[in-house]
């Protein structure tokens, strides 16, 4: 009877100590996809940025930086700082600072919203409604909210799409080189939005 009860309880220690090893390949496999998604963003964050035409006097004065604000998605940030460091975008060194509120976002050249809800997205986007910030998001709604940049989820990776009305709205243009890898949102069909 004692040994039956011992090899219940080794089967069930082994057994739970299976389940720890499995919770932490998929947390270490959910780790790295993660990271991998991140770089990617940070990636494109930084070629969008590179080829579009900002506002005059947008950016002041040469090779003063550039900042790119991220509200709500503390886990980008060290992707971006790699991925930005050293590069210029304009002539103007960048740098990656974390958006508190929207108290702090008007002052950001790019900024990326992380934000899950429709509601906060709708928040920080008034923050910087009018001014020239352009804002970048990873929600499926941000194009249609007014965003100008959303990464979307296509098969196995991730593509952006850009939202030209919302982008002219506020003074950018946006270069045929990024149209080509991008997907067009529109609130209403405009012919001449077809990438060259």
């Amino acid at each position: 009877m004692a040994q039956s009860r011992r090899s219940v309880g080794i089967c069930l220690t082994l057994s739970i100590l299976a389940g720890i090893a499995t919770a932490a390949d998929h947390h270490t496999e959910f780790a790295s996809r993660r990271a991998s998604d991140n770089r990617l963003k940070s990636s494109i964050v930084y070629n969008v940025t590179k080829f579009v035409q900002w506002p005059e006097r947008t950016l002041g004065e040469a090779r003063s930086p550039i900042v790119v604000g991220v509200w709500h998605d503390d886990g980008l940030i060290p992707a971006l700082e790699i991925e930005l460091r050293d590069k210029l975008v304009q002539g103007h060194p960048v740098m990656v600072r974390r958006v508190e509120g929207s108290k702090n976002a008007p002052g950001c050249a790019v900024l990326f919203v992380g934000a899950s809800s429709r509601q906060q997205i709708n928040y920080i986007l008034q923050a910087v409604s009018g001014r020239p910030v352009l804002t970048i998001g990873d929600q499926s709604e941000f194009s249609s909210l007014g965003g100008i940049v959303t990464f979307i989820r296509d098969g196995g990776g991730t593509r952006f799409e850009i939202n030209l009305p919302a982008a002219r709205r506020t003074g950018f243009q946006v270069s045929s080189k990024v149209l080509r890898m991008a997907y067009v949102w529109r609130e209403s069909p405009d012919p001449l939005d077809a990438p060259n």
